[in-house]
């Protein structure tokens, strides 16, 4: 038999599923831009408060005495002279009346005269789509539209028990082009609440034949719900419509939404607003970005913009990149570290049902924004109007948003969580006004029905990450980064500035005193003018002699940062081959097969000591000092740590070395630190590009040359951009997924190099692979 279910379920599905007015009244929206109608009007006709009806039931229900009904109503009633109110009034001051029939009379007068209607020009329903559409909850109408490339913004069929959300009473009054009448359905949603073993079935609804059509051309449905729930006072519906639902029909495009709604409140106009453009043109930086396929591969092009310090950035990057950034994070047992956490990259389809996207963020910085032209006259407003729309990027499909992003209460790009959690994050929603547009169809990127998200995906997940890198990898650094600098060079120049003061003022001092007596000028007042001078050019030096100790200084705690952060990249990478080959064998023995053979764990094994030997030329008493070594026989032996990985992922070195020996004299951990980490490097990159292509063949190249000395690491990935080629060794700018990766590897192999005045970058000739994207490290020497 087939499944039933109690009517009563239909009412906790509508109360589940739409959660406040304001979602309901937006899905009443989207039905009406799903009907295909380019106008929506909104009509709210409220004679008495829900709070003020129920005050005076409760009233004449518990008043045991004569009841004085009609002068408690009157002054609640918005226009008493209303027929229906006067002869309401009239009944209610009659004394012998039965209270119950005072009270239905009440109630009566409320559901006729308290209302919102919906009403658009779509095309309509017919009698049988009424019946057969409208009230079959859960139709895959929309869903099967979708599929031949319609644009509809629901597809679960549920978008109608929003209206029991609202109020008790539906009416629901529809036309199709052609049809000579209206038809009518009508709905009593308390009938669902009346008895809780009764079955939906038992309750009989279905459409009417209306009235006839004064022009047969006409089309188009207007949903009224009455009996109220909630005040739907003046104030209120202006909020609603000026806030929630300004945020839910795209505010970034100017007047859109007052094209589309016509909103009305007891006769008067409500406007929806939209962003002001002068608010976005304030902000004090901008990241702008497209997801996209080029030549069905995936990219991700735009560009930062931190306008208050003039800063900007290109971001590229492109599909083995994107598949790096999105790589799912999945919590590993009795781990801790970053080998508690394991990563699996996405496959490449799930970035093509995403398809693409566009977003623009704009961030503020609140301690320092002022009063914007021809929109505020004072700061404080201006933090109103970005009080007004911030909350983080919202999402919007079609022009239409998809909730809860940007709510309040929804931190889908951790803005909050990080900005909290790292000192001196400025970058929390309530700096942040943004939109996220995308066009993916609801069969591949899907909501939730409790308007509660998308529903959890490959394609969804790559949505979250990427903007995730955006925000937290290029947006943060930048803004960081400049901030930086900037309150650098401010502590210099305040220095600067009272040093010039007071030698400005000895000197205008002096120069007075000779103006005094230009005619005459007496050896002594000469010998004081020099001697001026010459007390100038002491504070002078002593200011240069002070910024070179400040920088002395700082250059030793960044050499030290740098020497521990190195240290740490190598250990991980240590253990975490360690802890790969001893559990591979461990998971052979508990399959009951005989493990890895003995020969091959022991070679591994001897391999990881040798490398973990190196960490003595790393030791506080020896980094520092320089030794003379050769070059080539360390490349070897520091190759030959990576020689099971090489082989686990099939990837061929090709090793270029002179015939004899290579010498230089330096610090040798330092060299061994930064070999590893350009080694490292190319090795992650060449397996993110067998991951996005399959067929593959990883090729790492490392050639040494000896005079001038200059060795090349070299692989055949993806490649870096021209634009990008510096921006890759800052420190803290990763493409692994966001809190994955430290972005520090590049940053300290450079530093390491600086520190012997060697020279280390990309190569963007020799090393090109793909148009315009180096693959080629080079780092130039001296031998010894």
């Amino acid at each position: 038999m087939p499944f039933t279910f109690a009517a009563r379920s239909i009412l906790e599905l509508g109360r589940e599923l739409i959660s406040s007015d304001e979602v309901a009244l937006y899905e009443l929206i989207k039905n009406a831009v799903d009907a295909g109608s380019d106008r929506v009007e909104i009509v709210a006709d409220i004679q008495l408060l829900h709070k003020d009806f129920r005050s005076v039931v409760e009233y004449i229900e518990q008043t045991s005495g004569p009841c004085d009904a009609a002068n408690r109503l009157r002054p609640l009633l918005r226009n008493s002279d209303l027929p229906e109110a006067a002869a309401l009034l009239a009944e209610l001051a009659v004394d012998d009346r039965p209270k119950s029939e005072l009270a239905t009379r009440l109630r009566r007068f409320y559901v006729k005269h308290n209302y919102i209607e919906v009403r658009d020009h779509g095309h309509g329903m017919s009698f049988d789509e009424l019946g057969s559409v409208f009230l079959r909850i859960g139709t895959d109408s929309r869903r099967r539209d979708n599929r031949q490339g319609a644009r509809h913004l629901g597809d679960k069929g549920i978008g109608r028990l929003s209206t029991m959300r609202l109020g008790d009473r539906l009416t629901v009054t529809t036309t199709k082009e052609g049809e000579s009448h209206w038809n009518e359905l009508r709905i009593d949603w308390s009938w669902f609440d009346s008895d809780g073993d009764a079955d939906a079935a038992d309750y009989e609804v279905g459409p009417e034949a209306g009235e006839a059509k004064d022009d047969p051309s006409h089309q188009g449905t207007v949903v009224r719900i009455s009996g109220l729930h909630g005040d739907w006072d003046g104030p209120r519906f202006a909020d609603i419509l000026q806030g929630k639902i300004a945020r839910m029909v795209d505010p970034f495009e100017p007047g859109i939404g007052n094209k589309l709604i016509i909103a009305r409140h007891n006769g008067q106009r409500v406007r929806v607003r939209s962003i002001p453009r002068e608010l976005l043109d304030a902000a004090h930086a901008v990241c702008c970005a497209e997801f996209a396929f080029d030549d069905g591969e995936p990219t991700l092009r735009g560009r930062v913009h931190y306008r208050l310090r003039h800063r900007q950035r290109r971001v590229d990057l492109t599909g083995p990149e994107l598949l790096s950034v999105t790589q799912r994070i999945s919590k590993r047992r009795a781990k801790r570290g970053h080998a508690a956490f394991k990563l699996d990259p996405l496959p490449l389809s799930a970035l093509r049902e995403l398809g693409g996207f566009r977003c623009e963020i704009y961030w503020y910085n609140r301690r320092v924004v002022e009063a914007v032209s021809g929109l505020t006259t004072k700061a404080a407003q201006t933090r109103e109007h970005i009080a007004n729309w911030s909350g983080g990027p919202m999402l919007y499909r079609y022009g239409f948003r998809v909730l809860p992003f940007g709510e309040p209460g929804d931190d889908w790009l951790e803005l909050d969580k990080r900005a909290f959690g790292v000192s001196g994050f400025k970058l929390n929603r309530q700096q942040v006004i943004g939109r996220v547009r995308i066009d993916t169809p609801h069969d591949l990127l899907s909501e939730q029905t409790n308007r509660q998200g998308l529903i959890d995906s490959d394609a969804s997940h790559a949505l979250r990450m990427v903007l995730q890198y955006l925000v937290h990898v290029e947006f943060r650094n930048l803004i960081n980064e400049a901030d930086a600098e900037e309150k650098d060079a401010q502590r210099l120049a305040n220095v600067d500035h009272q040093v010039l003061t007071k030698a400005h003022a000895r000197a205008q001092a002096a120069l007075k005193r000779i103006r005094q007596q230009y005619d005459i000028i007496p050896a002594d007042e000469m010998d004081t003018v020099s001697a001026g001078v010459d007390r100038l050019t002491e504070i002078a030096q002593g200011f240069f002699d002070q910024i070179e100790k400040t920088r002395s200084e700082a250059d030793r705690d960044r050499s030290q940062f740098i020497h521990l952060a190195g240290i740490g990249l190598m250990t991980e990478f240590i253990f975490h081959e360690l802890d790969r080959a001893v559990n591979y064998a461990l998971d052979n023995f508990a399959r009951g097969g005989r493990g890895m053979p003995a020969d091959v764990l022991r070679d591994q094994l001897i391999t990881l000591q040798k490398r973990i030997s190196a960490f003595d030329e790393l030791s506080a008493e020896r980094r520092q000092s320089k030794s003379r070594f050769d070059v080539a026989s360390l490349i070897r032996d520091v190759l030959r740590g990576h020689r099971e990985e090489f082989r686990r992922h099939a990837i061929e070195v090709v090793l270029d070395l002179p015939g004899g020996p290579v010498y230089t004299k330096a610090v040798r951990g330092m060299f061994i630190q930064i070999l590893e980490n350009l080694i490292v490097n190319s090795a992650y990159w060449l397996k993110r590009q067998k991951d996005f292509e399959p067929e593959f063949r990883p090729r790492l190249s490392v050639t040494l040359r000896a005079t001038p000395m200059r060795l090349s690491v070299e692989d055949n990935g993806p490649g870096v951009s021209a634009e990008r080629m510096e921006h890759i060794f800052q420190p803290f700018v990763t493409t692994k997924p966001v809190g994955m990766g430290r972005g520090l590897g590049l940053y300290i192999a450079r530093d390491m190099a600086e520190y012997h005045g060697w020279q280390l970058g990309m190569d963007p000739e020799l090393g090109r692979v793909r148009d315009g994207r180096s693959n080629k490290f080079t780092l130039e020497a001296e031998t010894a």
